[in-house]
């Protein structure tokens, strides 16, 4: 193919494939910049496990859009005492609203910085725990209303496992062998 072919297929209004480049949001991320800047070639220091990842989740397109903020409450989530779990519903919210962030990523993300207070919840644990109640799926355009949904089935999720939890059941890891456990029984996840 010839570069007068590709100039072909250009989309109107555009005057060059710089042009269009820039007009692409995916190529115009915080995160797009980022990875532009780490100019490995020149500085092999920026070569790094994290640098991998991160490529690793831009390019399949995973990449979570946490900003500042809601990364310094998470933060805080570290603080919070296992009977004031609900404290972090807010903070829950805005998780589940960043692209790429569902349920689980949102659990799993809470429960590795306060593993005494949150544990992961996925379809297969919440099964074990829960095994009537629907766990929630969001709409297409989830809001709101799908959010406080959301925190109050997890709620009700981690006090069904402070239930659980006791000698020879550490809190800290049941979200892990209930998963195994629903594994085990042969379920198949619908």
């Amino acid at each position: 193919m010839k570069e007068s072919d590709l100039r072909r297929l250009l989309p109107d209004g555009i005057a060059d494939f710089n042009d269009w480049h820039a007009q692409i949001s995916k190529y115009n991320t915080p995160l797009m910049r980022h990875l532009d800047s780490l100019d490995i070639p020149e500085k092999k220091e920026n070569w790094t496990r994290t640098a991998l990842y991160e490529i690793v989740l831009w390019e399949l397109d995973r990449f979570p859009g946490i900003d500042d903020a809601l990364f310094m409450d998470l933060g805080k989530a570290a603080e919070i005492p296992p009977e004031d779990f609900r404290k972090v519903k807010e903070t829950l919210c805005r998780l589940l609203a960043c692209n790429h962030v569902g349920m689980t990523m949102a659990t799993a993300i809470l429960r590795f910085i306060n593993p005494e207070t949150f544990q992961t919840m996925n379809r297969r644990n919440a099964h074990v725990v829960m095994p009537a109640a629907m766990f929630p799926e969001p709409p297409s355009k989830p809001g709101r209303d799908y959010y406080d949904t959301a925190c109050e089935f997890y709620f009700k999720y981690l006090a069904e496992l402070r239930k659980l939890s006791c000698d020879g059941f550490e809190f800290r890891i049941m979200d892990r062998m209930l998963y195994q456990i629903d594994k085990a029984s042969g379920r198949k996840l619908e």
